[in-house]
């Protein structure tokens, strides 16, 4: 039986993703929060630019102690839905397809999120939070429910 180099390639976007969550994991407590700082006030910035925010009658610092729990958890659930995503396409290579495909990729991402919270416990000023495997989850979650929305929409088509 012969596996084509496709199938194997497909999981390049997968690896990547987890080695780049693996890296911003490994920065110790003080890095993190300084990379995120930086971040948040680019936001900040890029918002008043935009008229979105004024920042003339604004206290940035007040603004910004109020974005950075959301944004910081919103990356999380970003990533890891990322990951998901990646994870479901390298599947679909090696003819994984319906419940099992979905499921499969939730579980390598939740497994990976424990892992990385895990290896976040050798990290100076990190822990590892069951917490945070929870908000990590999130991204995967809303995947995994969007395809079973979309799956129950279609078969909901069928019988009208």
């Amino acid at each position: 039986m012969k596996i084509s180099l496709k199938k194997y390639a497909a999981w390049i976007p997968a690896i990547l993703i987890a080695i780049a969550i693996f890296l911003f994991s490994s920065q110790p407590a003080d890095e993190s929060t300084t990379t995120s700082n930086g971040v948040i006030r680019i936001l900040i910035d890029f918002a008043g630019k935009l008229n979105i925010v004024d920042l003339e009658h604004t206290d940035p610092d007040i603004l910004y102690k109020i974005l950075q729990t959301p944004i910081r958890k919103g990356a999380h659930i970003t990533e890891f839905a990322v990951l998901n995503l990646s994870l479901l396409f390298a599947l679909s290579f090696w003819d994984m397809k319906g419940v099992k495909w979905v499921r499969t990729a939730f579980l390598l991402t939740v497994l990976y999120a424990c892992t990385d919270e895990f290896h976040q416990i050798f990290v100076p000023g990190r822990a590892g939070l069951i917490r945070d495997v929870l908000i990590d989850s999130i991204g995967p979650t809303v995947i995994m429910g969007s395809y079973v929305l979309v799956r129950l929409l279609k078969m909901g088509k069928k019988h009208i």
